[in-house]
């Protein structure tokens, strides 16, 4: 494919160590290395580094909405030097859309997770008023107007597609991608857990590493954790991160008989987070039975690639992550069946032998040279389908 320039837009600080902000630097960083030129337009394009094709924009903060304005009127009202507009979805970005359809450039729009269903678990009014405002009304032109729609789960393009209207061949699935350099299997598990202050060094380590939101069921986990601990003497809980739920966390330890297994750290920049995961025998990702359809979780992308098998929870389009033991499911969410899970994974006591076989499904599989392969077979078919 010719060699493209493509405005890449995105309403997030690059700043801050997250799962949306790791996919963007990948994908950015990754068409660039394919020869594209990309221009990153961001709240603050951050410390990162970024290939030489990447030129990055740093557009300041504001609310979405205010973020919408700025990038329409200080960079793209009278540009048409770009083949191709993609576009990480935020809430009210309509100026940027209509702007690329007035000026026949074909647009991407990405989402990674559903408004509709976060925001049953937002506590502010007044981000859940204007949620519900974007949903019903812009939301629906945006997808509308797209070419295509990237989702990272299938279920997000069947949820869009049926509660608007929009025909299936407007959304293609492509999952979160991992760092199989950066997130690796430890050499040796008891030296990295000395070095991280993680002991006794020869326990069996649960952990939770990553942003920490209602929706993550950590007070489910510190208390189905209690269970187990009751049941095995050498079995310790490590929760790292940060986030809305942080306080919380640190309330439920403080409250629980077993807060001398518990260890919270926070925060876990990105640079460091493989070190922790590395160290752990099982992963947790736990969600939401309505938020869980909705979110390829780059976290039980990490646990795998790092060696780690993670507890999720269940969905029919995880079969496959399943199957290849990348990951354990529970389809009904309760702290009794957490902690049974739990407990049959550590009786059978073959969580390393599993976590081989989820490297080697995360190396062919869930790369992000093998996204962002995906990612420019789609702008591809977008480019020729407009030029037909």
């Amino acid at each position: 494919m010719a060699k493209l320039k493509i405005a890449y837009i995105t309403c997030y600080d690059l700043n801050c160590d997250t799962a949306a902000t790791e996919h963007i630097t990948q994908i950015v960083n990754g068409l660039g290395k394919l020869g594209h030129k990309i221009w990153l337009y961001a709240k603050n394009c951050g410390k990162r580094d970024f290939d030489n094709n990447v030129y990055t924009v740093n557009v300041g903060s504001g609310k979405c909405l205010f973020f919408d304005k700025k990038i329409y009127n200080r960079y793209l009202k009278e540009s048409k030097e770009f083949d191709i507009v993609y576009l990480r979805d935020f809430i009210g970005a309509m100026r940027i859309i209509d702007w690329a359809k007035k000026s026949g450039i074909p647009i991407i729009i990405e989402h990674n997770g559903l408004e509709h269903i976060e925001s049953l678990h937002n506590s502010k009014l007044m981000a859940r008023s204007i949620t519900s405002i974007d949903c019903s009304h812009w939301l629906p032109k945006r997808i509308r107007k797209a070419d295509l729609n990237i989702v990272v789960t299938s279920a997000i393009g069947e949820f869009l597609s049926q509660k608007y209207n929009i025909p299936s061949e407007k959304f293609v699935h492509i999952p979160n991608g991992v760092d199989i350099k950066r997130f690796h299997p430890a050499e040796n598990k008891k030296s990295l857990r000395k070095s991280l202050n993680l002991t006794p060094e020869n326990a069996i380590w649960l952990g939770y590493i990553g942003s920490m939101y209602p929706w993550h069921l950590l007070k489910d986990v510190i208390m189905a954790f209690e269970i187990i601990a009751k049941k095995f003497d050498n079995v310790f809980l490590l929760l790292g991160g940060k986030g809305p739920e942080l306080k919380n966390v640190e309330k439920y330890r403080s409250k629980s008989k077993y807060a001398d297994k518990i260890k919270i750290i926070s925060p876990v920049p990105i640079e460091i987070s493989h070190r922790y995961i590395a160290a752990l025998d099982i992963g947790i990702a736990l969600m939401n039975p309505d938020v869980a359809p909705y979110c390829w979780q780059v976290k039980v992308n990490h646990y795998a690639a790092c060696g780690v098998p993670s507890l999720i929870t269940y969905d029919e389009q995880f079969t496959e992550l399943i199957e290849n033991n990348v990951a354990f499911a529970i389809k009904d969410i309760s702290i009794d069946s957490i902690a049974d899970t739990f407990s049959k994974i550590i009786e059978n006591n073959n969580f390393n032998i599993i976590g081989e076989k989820a490297r080697d499904y995360v190396e062919n599989n869930l790369s992000w040279n093998s996204i962002v392969r995906k990612t420019d077979i789609s702008i591809e078919k977008i480019i020729g389908g407009n030029n037909e």
